[in-house]
């Protein structure tokens, strides 16, 4: 079976799952990049894969000054191809290429999250009265008190938010969970929507997103990172903090963990498929704030 035709109908599946932008975008350029590859090698057909050719790749990419995490996430986007394969019948799974290509062993690495002082200052940066004002500032709580994926976000509308929770209906692997609200995002919420209402009004949109450009779009990825950078620079973010939507979500799972809220329920809240994933979010959380925290709940002090 033709490689191409095989990555070009894995793709295609995948936009039918309606993965996120972001994710479509990373399987497109690393099945492109073993395909080239193959390609360089004169393997045109699936049958001709073997596992040495993803680690001729793999080690190309080291070589070329890539890190050990970049290319298992390479790895892990190879990977779901010829699993993918296997699940259509193209390839038996004892001859899954993929499968018997080992990761490379990588650091542990700590993300710097935004100090709290730093969340004040991002929120009040927006602090204007017009509808794209309003609309970020909006955004930027939303992110910090719900801990939701950019994209979640972008694809929620109105309906979607209840008294007492936010319904996330477009979570990783098209599964739906809650979130709770706090009352000041609650009160930031009802200002947006009343603006909103008016603004499509004047400016009337087709589409039903909860938040939206000026011209009545949905958003992006990029404009929402934008967005973010811009308030982090001008009200001085620390440049270790690297700015993005995802450290958002980075800060809101350590703050609550920070705040005495178990691992479980965090994982619940961040749509984590199991509480290994969300265990990574412990390492960033410093040795004072776990001695701080140790000491609150020190048995001898709670007799």
């Amino acid at each position: 079976m033709c490689l191409k035709d095989l990555r070009d109908e894995f793709l295609y599946d995948c936009e039918c799952r309606h993965l996120a932008k972001g994710s479509l975008r990373n399987y497109r350029a690393a099945t492109r990049f073993l395909v080239d590859f193959l390609e360089s090698k004169h393997i045109t057909e699936l049958e001709e894969v073997k596992p040495h050719h993803i680690r001729d790749l793999m080690k190309e990419k080291q070589d070329m000054g890539s890190t050990p995490r970049y290319i298992n996430d390479l790895l892990k986007v190879w990977r779901t191809w010829f699993n993918y394969l296997v699940t259509e019948g193209y390839v038996d799974e004892r001859d899954n290429p993929a499968k018997k290509v080992k990761p490379l062993r990588q650091p542990k690495t700590i993300i710097d999250t935004f100090t709290v002082d730093e969340m004040r200052r991002m929120i009040r940066f927006y602090d204007g009265t017009d509808f794209l004002s309003v609309r970020n500032k909006t955004i930027i709580m939303l992110l910090f008190d719900t801990g939701m994926r950019c994209n979640e976000m972008i694809l929620m509308e109105p309906e979607d938010i209840k008294p007492d929770y936010i319904l996330v209906k477009h979570g990783k692997g098209s599964k739906e969970r809650v979130v709770p609200k706090s009352p000041a995002l609650s009160k930031q919420l009802m200002k947006y929507r009343t603006l909103r209402d008016a603004y499509l009004k004047e400016y009337p949109s087709r589409h039903k997103n909860l938040f939206l450009s000026k011209n009545g779009k949905p958003l992006t990825d990029e404009a929402v990172a934008r967005m973010l950078k811009h308030a982090a620079k001008e009200v001085g973010v620390s440049p270790s903090v690297r700015v993005s939507p995802h450290t958002c979500r980075h800060t809101f799972a350590q703050m609550q963990l920070k705040n005495g809220l178990d691992l479980y329920s965090v994982s619940r809240l961040m749509g984590h498929v199991n509480i290994m994933i969300t265990q990574r979010y412990l390492l960033g959380i410093k040795d004072k704030d776990i001695v701080d925290r140790g000491t609150q709940t020190s048995p001898l002090m709670n007799l």
